[in-house]
């Protein structure tokens, strides 16, 4: 019995570090040694994880039995072995074996997010740390707008006096900070069509319009249409949702505030919000009709992306498509005239296909279409609230985040993606494990 003990205790060890490192992760460099940016919280957490989880396989030799989404996790594995195969024919081994690190750490991420968030209650448990660490970050990016605060992390440091008007928060850049803010919005988004609690609508309402506000100080347009993508999500789910009608008092709150969330964008776009108005250069930023002169002079944020889609499909025929290796695009579209000085492909989707090539891509296309159609099946169909809130939350999330993933440089070291990937596993997972209770 003592055995049976020490092994349940480990077990929970295990789980609850592993939940205190998904904040951790989302804050990443902020804590960390001073002087020692790389050794954060978060990876001496890591290391420490898989060191106990290690130990744990050896000693028990067993998987836990109530996985029910071991296909997305065959995938996961496929893709970090694809890309130690790939390394064979890499061009740049150095950067192809960090990139490979980066891919097993941030797959292993979303592995372990579906082990440790077994029940309903630990669910409610990490989504409310993970809320409490949005909150702080919108916090800061607030600060940031309104006086000259910066954390020390901050790419924006130093720079040019006309970046100086974008917020970064824990972030290194503004386009980091705003697709953040684009995967963790929907959480407050749906909230007031879970609840009837005034206290949390309020909140909810609050903290939601100060996203807002920290949205448009990060200028990212990308994430603008991700957000557009969000509002007809979240109301198609609430429209086909079993017992939600026009007349539901969540609805009509929820429907309020998503469009008021709107509508605040909107008029900050043009600096008509009385509180933390942009200023000019921020007004400018956010005009939409250059980006087609950008594209057509090749010139500008529009025009360097697609130069970079250009540059990448022709690298990827080239591999045979096969990929060129992971973290090899760069390397190769640098010896393109006009490329020289590319650091990161600013696109997910081209990063994902270039480096892995078709089978990868593919795979990834089908992993992502299938969380999904998953996790719109749970926000309808779930009887738990806990379940049925993350369900929509995260489909809303993820539909915004095909958009939204053209915003960071590069999303291989991009925790919040994977996280939330973690998260939707965990949440299919359990409504599986639900229903094969039932069944049973």
């Amino acid at each position: 019995m003592r055995r049976f003990d020490s092994r349940i205790t480990f077990l929970e060890l295990l789980r609850w570090g592993f939940l205190i490192m998904l904040p951790a992760a989302i804050v990443g460099s902020v804590a960390a040694w001073p002087g020692f940016r790389t050794l954060s919280v978060f990876r001496i957490l890591y290391v420490l994880l898989c060191l106990g989880t290690a130990v744990w396989f050896l000693l028990h030799r067993n998987l836990p039995s109530n996985l029910h989404v071991r296909g997305f996790l065959l995938f996961l594995g496929f893709w970090v072995a694809w890309a130690l195969l790939s390394l064979t024919w890499a061009a740049d081994e150095a950067a192809g074996l960090k990139y490979s690190i980066f891919l097993a750490m941030m797959a292993s991420l979303s592995i372990g997010t579906v082990l440790a968030v077994n029940s309903a209650r630990t669910l409610r448990i990490v989504l409310v740390m993970l809320l409490l660490i949005f909150v702080v970050a919108i916090g800061i990016g607030i600060a940031e707008a309104a006086t000259d605060f910066r954390l020390p992390t901050s790419g924006l440091i130093g720079r040019m006096e006309r970046v100086q008007w974008a917020v970064t928060s824990f972030f290194h850049n503004q386009n980091d900070f705003a697709t953040y803010i684009a995967l963790w919005l929907p959480f407050l988004l749906t909230a007031p069509f879970c609840t009837r609690r005034v206290s949390t609508v309020l909140a909810a309402a609050v903290c939601a319009l100060l996203s807002a506000i920290c949205l448009l100080y990060t200028g990212s347009r990308t994430n603008l249409l991700a957000f557009a993508l969000m509002v007809p999500s979240l109301l198609l789910v609430t429209a086909l949702r079993p017992g939600m009608t026009i007349r539901s008092r969540q609805v009509v709150q929820g429907t309020t505030i998503l469009f008021g969330v709107g509508l605040a964008i909107c008029l900050g776009m043009r600096a008509w919000l009385p509180v933390l108005p942009l200023p000019e250069i921020g007004v400018q930023h956010w005009r939409f009709d250059t980006l087609e002169t950008e594209v057509a002079a090749g010139t500008g944020s529009g025009g360097s992306r697609i130069n970079l889609i250009q540059g990448g499909l022709a690298t990827l025929w080239e591999s045979h498509l096969l990929g060129v290796g992971p973290g090899n695009a760069e390397y190769h579209l640098r010896q393109m005239p006009g490329l020289e000085r590319v650091s990161n492909l600013h696109n997910w989707w081209m990063e994902v296909l270039v480096n892995g090539g078709v089978f990868v891509f593919v795979g990834y296309l089908l992993f992502y279409a299938a969380l999904l159609y998953n996790l719109f099946r749970v926000a309808i169909t779930s009887q738990d609230r806990t379940l049925a809130y993350a369900g929509a939350s995260l489909f809303a999330a993820l539909v915004g985040y095909t958009f939204g993933s053209l915003s960071p440089s590069s999303a291989i070291h991009f925790t919040p993606m994977w996280i939330h990937f973690g998260l939707s596993l965990a949440v299919i997972n359990l409504h599986r494990k639900r229903q094969a209770d039932a069944r049973a």
